[in-house]
């Protein structure tokens, strides 16, 4: 992560418990801002870090931000909630975030909407990995992280994206092939993604125990379900 200008803190690598305790850092602000109701989406090294708990990362990449909002119109009359969606940061959420950053020495942009750019098509899927009286941080599914790391296709993402497949018992290429297509549209699926691809299932068979199906999972290893999987504060 590169640090903003004027910011001569150094980055690092940090793991779910850290998270988690930015994320009470950055709800505890907002409460005491008054403000409520928000939920953000991460992607990323966060989400994988909640996720598995052994993963590190260096910041917190949002890929989106929606904030409900119950609107009473002047005659009394109620209409129902509304979820107002942006790819925009807001501001009461910066100004928490550098709060926090003061507190624990980070660089201003720990928390950073610059992965909303790659934002997939397709429906995010999203499970709840940490719940506030004040926020909301949820991630997309397992499936849909995977397609986001085919479709980066960095050196930096194939182990990432060979334990994802496991997880998601995504045992061929085409699958996968067919995973970024859903998520991206067809011009993503090209040569070099298609490389990964077989690069990532290699890997992830590599790593599956002796005589141990695609199907299973450690125990204890979550899987898949969209549901609640962590909580904070």
């Amino acid at each position: 992560m590169i640090a903003t200008v004027g910011d001569s803190r150094p980055s690092r690598r940090f793991d779910a418990v850290v998270v988690r305790r930015l994320l009470d850092g950055l709800s505890s602000h907002l409460r005491s801002a008054g403000s409520h109701n928000h939920n953000l989406m991460i992607v990323g090294g966060a989400a994988l870090a909640l996720l598995w708990d052994d993963r590190l990362t260096r910041d917190v990449d949002v890929l989106e931000h929606r904030f409900r909002w119950r609107h009473d119109s002047p005659a009394g009359r109620h209409t129902g909630a509304v979820d107002f969606i942006s790819m925009r940061i807001p501001e009461e959420i910066v100004s928490a975030s550098r709060l926090v950053a003061e507190t624990e020495n980070l660089p201003w942009n720990w928390l950073n909407g610059a992965a909303a750019i790659f934002t997939p098509e397709c429906d995010l899927e999203p499970q709840v990995l940490y719940r506030s009286d004040c926020l909301v941080v949820s991630a997309p599914s397992r499936r849909v992280l995977l397609a986001m790391k085919l479709h980066a296709g960095r050196e930096v993402d194939l182990e990432d994206a060979a334990r994802l497949a496991t997880e998601t018992a995504t045992t061929d290429a085409a699958q996968l092939q067919a995973l970024l297509e859903h998520a991206y549209g067809s011009e993503a699926v090209t040569a070099d993604t298609a490389s990964f691809a077989e690069r990532a299932l290699t890997l992830a068979q590599q790593a599956l125990p002796p005589g141990r199906p695609w199907a299973e999972r450690p125990s204890g290893e979550a899987r898949d379900t969209g549901r609640d999987v962590g909580l904070g504060i």
